[in-house]
C-alpha cells in the first residue's frame, strides 16, 4: 500500500471514529443489539481499552442470554430495522461478537457464545444451520447456508476448535461444487434433503427473506444492488481456515470466491459491501504475495475512502440514500468499515513507515 492510500485510510478511519464518539449518546440509547455487535471486533482492532471494556461489558450483562445467544432481550433477537438478518442466518452477528471478545481476552462471555453456536453445526455435512427458534429454543435443521457457517467458522478458529472449523470448510467446499452455473451465479444456501437451493429467482426485492437477493449473488444483476459481502464472508473465513491449517483445499476455495467476484461488472468496486472481499483479498495477499488480491482490496480500500460522506459516515450501496438508512444501519456500517479498513492497513503494510 503507497503511502497516499495508507495516509487516506487513516484519515477516514479517524473520520469515521469521530462520528461514532460525537454520537455516543445517541448510540447508546439504541437497545438493539443490531448497533452495536461488531463493536468489540472493532475497538479491539483499534486497541481502543475504554470503548473495548465498554462494549466487552456490554455484551456480557446485556446481550448474553443463559442459553449463549446474544439477543436484544430473552425472546427478541433484535434487528428491528432487518428482521431479514435473523430470519435467514441467524448465526451471523454471533461471529462478529465472539471473535471481538476473543480478541478482547473476554473468554467466559466468548466460550458461553461458541457453545451456542456449536449446537447449530450439521453433524452430517459440517455446516451451520441458519436459523432458531428464539421462543422454544430449538435449532432449525432444514437450510444451512454460507453467511451463518462462515461466521460460525470464523467463531470457532478464534475460539481454537480448528478440526470443527475444518469440517465448516469442508461444507463450503462442497457447496461450491456443487454450484451449477458458477461462472454467473453463486447459491448460497442448503437444503438438508434437496441439496443447494437454486430455486430462488423471481422475487428481486432483496429487502425480505423471500427474495432471490437474499439466496444468489449473480453476475446478471446491477452488482451496486447485490449483496457482495456473501462472497467477501466466505472468502474471509476459507483464508483464515487456510492460515491456520495449512489446507491449500482452503485457499483454492478462496480464490475462486474472488474470482467470481471479478466477474460482477464495474460497479462491483463501489459497492460498501464489497468491504470483505478488500478484508478477505488483504489477508489472501499477505497468504500468497500475488499482486491481484493487492490490487482488488487496494481498489475497494480507495472506494471506501471515496464514498465516506464529509461528516464520517457511509449510507449503505443497497439502501441508496441517507434519508432512508436506519440509525442503526449507520452505526453498523461505521464499525464495520473502520474495523476492516484498519484490518487492511495491517494486511497491506506488512514494513510500517518511518513517519
Amino acid at each position: 500500500m503507497n503511502s497516499d492510500l495508507l495516509k487516506q485510510g487513516r484519515e477516514t478511519v479517524a473520520k469515521g471514529l469521530d462520528w461514532l464518539r460525537r454520537h455516543n449518546d445517541q448510540i447508546s440509547q439504541i437497545e438493539d443489539l443490531s448497533a452495536h455487535y461488531k463493536a468489540p471486533y472493532l475497538y479491539a482492532v483499534l486497541g481502543d481499552p475504554i470503548r473495548a471494556g465498554h462494549y466487552a461489558d456490554l455484551m456480557r450483562t446485556r446481550y448474553l442470554q443463559a442459553d449463549g445467544d446474544f439477543r436484544t432481550s430473552r425472546l427478541n433477537r433484535g434487528w428491528a430495522d432487518a428482521p431479514v438478518m435473523p430470519a435467514v442466518r441467524y448465526l451471523y452477528p454471533n461471529g462478529w461478537i465472539i471473535v471481538g471478545l476473543r480478541k478482547l481476552g473476554v473468554y467466559d462471555a466468548a466460550s458461553r457464545g461458541v457453545d451456542f453456536v456449536r449446537r447449530f453445526q450439521s453433524t452430517e455435512l459440517g455446516g451451520f444451520f441458519s436459523r432458531f427458534d428464539v421462543s422454544s429454543g430449538q435449532v432449525e435443521t432444514c437450510h444451512l447456508d454460507t453467511s451463518s457457517t462462515s461466521s460460525a467458522g470464523l467463531a470457532l478458529l478464534a475460539c481454537g476448535f480448528v478440526e470443527e472449523a475444518a469440517r465448516a470448510g469442508d461444507f463450503m467446499l462442497k457447496l461450491l461444487d456443487a454450484q451449477p452455473e458458477f461462472e454467473r451465479h453463486f447459491y448460497t444456501s442448503w437444503d438438508v434433503e434437496a441439496g443447494l437451493v437454486t430455486d430462488v429467482w423471481g422475487d428481486e426485492d432483496g429487502r425480505f427473506p423471500g427474495g432471490r437477493a437474499q439466496f444468489c449473488l449473480t453476475t446478471e444483476a446491477d452488482p451496486l444492488k447485490e449483496f457482495i459481502w456473501f462472497a467477501g464472508k466466505a472468502m474471509k473465513f476459507l483464508a483464515k481456515l487456510y492460515d491456520q491449517t495449512s489446507d491449500r483445499k482452503y485457499l483454492d476455495g478462496a480464490v475462486n470466491l474472488f474470482d467470481f467476484f471479478q466477474r460482477l461488472d464495474e460497479g462491483r468496486w463501489h459497492n460498501t459491501s464489497s468491504c470483505k472481499i478488500m478484508w478477505a483479498s488483504a489477508e489472501l495477499f499477505r497468504h500468497t504475495g500475488e499482486p491481484r488480491f493487492a490490487e482488488a482490496a487496494e481498489r475497494v480500500f480507495d472506494s471506501l475512502c471515496q464514498s465516506q460522506t464529509s461528516d464520517g459516515i457511509w449510507v449503505h450501496t443497497v439502501i441508496g440514500s441517507r434519508e432512508d438508512q436506519p440509525i442503526t444501519a449507520t452505526v453498523d456500517i461505521a464499525q464495520e468499515l473502520c474495523a476492516e479498513l484498519i484490518d487492511a492497513i495491517f494486511e497491506l503494510s506488512p514494513i510500517a513507515p518511518s513517519s
